[in-house]
């Protein structure tokens, strides 16, 4: 039986810039801009939940039961000094952000 995972970047934290890049047990899961999400069934079991925006890279090892409909809030998020360094340099540190919303 599968479980069912779901990816949103629809925090009203996040900052909108540069994408956020999914991947589950080594391959593409989707790739998000601000406000989207990725939704797909997979098998129940024990997974690698990758992501990353290209500065900032995280990992969650997740155990997902059959029938569970898993959810997942990521938020590109400021850090010190990011607009600042954005506005002069086009570039900043963008912080990545994951918490479980629901799921059982």
């Amino acid at each position: 039986m599968n479980a069912r995972l779901t990816i949103a970047r629809q925090s009203p934290d996040d900052i909108g810039i540069r994408q956020v890049f999914v991947s589950l047990d080594g391959r593409d899961f989707g790739v998000l801009l601000n406000g989207e999400s990725v939704m797909k069934d997979v098998p129940a079991g024990e997974h690698k939940l990758r992501l990353h925006n290209t500065l900032v890279w995280k990992t969650l090892h997740i155990d997902l039961k059959p029938g569970e409909e898993a959810r997942y809030l990521v938020t590109n998020r400021a850090g010190w000094g990011t607009y600042a360094l954005v506005a002069t340099l086009g570039v900043g540190p963008i912080y990545l952000k994951i918490e479980k919303t629901g799921g059982d």
